[in-house]
């Protein structure tokens, strides 16, 4: 161990012979010239022993631009250039198909979005947007429709578009029969069910324009299959199954909705109850009974397009003719003034929402 006289002595000795090694930033330059020699040199060698002679230019020298931009690299993914055509997918898996379309494929939407206001409609949510495809969810359908008339604002406020082909939608869903409504929101895309060609299998797309096509029918639809896993699991006659249904318009307000039988009603009780529901903007749906083995009814009843089995939304109702004019959720085939004997004929419930 070197004491610090020890370390100064050699600290202080002259150098030996002539006037002595460069000291400070001379001897800083010198030493830094002689490594870039000594670098330069390797390379030229190991080129040589590749190649023969070097190939490539030893100097390292870059132009300016290069120069400029040689440390100019991105941040991180957020950095990175936006690649056109490429949007933002569900994380959640696609729901399940029916079984007897198994084969069928989803399409992808890509200028879909969740609202279009229609040329003749007063609000971006209308119930003409409502159009039932293949698939047994009239009841669902019609609840749509219902509320586009009574409080299209209700429909507005559950989806949210996230303007990167993703939709966030609330369902107010039970956790038991017991619970009240909760509104859960699942994050969808708009990769939707399609026939051949692009034609969406199920609920049909809305209105059009400027090269946008409105979504949110199919979008609510969609959803209420994510909680379930699959679209043959929210078909009418499958709903309740595992999971607590209480009403479609209260997936979609969490509000309560009533039921009715209609063969517990008089004629003016139905219409009274039907008039003030629509007076008083409440969402109301009806179902025609189980005609299936009642084949003479079935056709009297089809011949105002009345079909067994079905749910509609009830459009109007006008107290003094006596009459009801229904919106069928399949986009045609509406059911026209149809009067209240008849009403109760070939309805069996009627659906009130909050």
């Amino acid at each position: 161990m070197q004491t610090q006289a020890q370390h100064k002595s050699r600290k202080q000795a002259p150098a030996q012979g002539g006037t002595g090694p460069a000291t400070g930033a001379a001897a800083g330059r010198s030493a830094l010239l002689g490594n870039q020699e000594l670098i330069q040199k390797l390379m030229v060698q190991a080129a040589e022993q590749v190649n023969g002679t070097p190939d490539f230019d030893t100097t390292l020298q870059l132009s300016p631009e290069e120069e400029e931009g040689k440390y100019n690299f991105p941040e991180g993914p957020d950095d990175a250039p936006v690649q056109e055509g490429v949007r933002a997918q569900q994380t959640d898996a696609l729901p399940k198909l029916r079984d007897k379309h198994a084969t069928n494929t989803y399409g992808d939407g890509k200028d879909g979005t969740a609202f279009v206001k229609g040329a003749d409609d007063a609000h971006q949510v209308a119930p003409n947007d409502v159009a039932q495809g293949s698939l047994g969810d009239c009841y669902l359908m019609a609840a749509m429709a219902a509320v586009a008339r009574a409080n299209p604002d209700a429909i507005a406020k559950i989806i949210k578009d996230n303007g990167d082909g993703t939709f966030d939608v609330t369902l107010h869903i039970r956790k038991n029969r017991w619970s009240q409504p909760t509104a859960v929101t699942k994050t969808v895309d708009a990769r939707l069910p399609t026939k051949s060609g692009s034609d969406q299998l199920y609920a049909k797309s809305g209105d059009q324009a400027e090269g946008a096509t409105e979504l949110w029918p199919a979008l609510i639809e969609k959803t209420l299959a994510q909680h379930k896993g699959s679209y043959e699991t929210i078909q009418g006659s499958s709903i309740g199954t595992d999971f607590q249904f209480h009403g479609a318009t209260e997936l979609l307000t969490g509000k309560a909705e009533a039921y009715k039988p209609v063969s517990a009603l008089k004629d003016d009780d139905v219409l009274l109850e039907l008039a003030a529901a629509v007076e008083g903007k409440k969402p109301v749906t009806v179902d025609s009974q189980n005609m299936e083995s009642n084949e003479a009814l079935s056709k009297e009843a089809n011949a105002v397009n009345v079909y067994g089995n079905h749910a509609y939304a009830v459009e109007s109702v006008d107290v003094d003719a006596r009459t009801v004019t229904l919106q069928n959720p399949w986009g045609s085939h509406h059911v026209e003034k149809l009067s209240i004997e008849s009403f109760r004929k070939f309805c069996r419930g009627i659906r009130i929402g909050g």
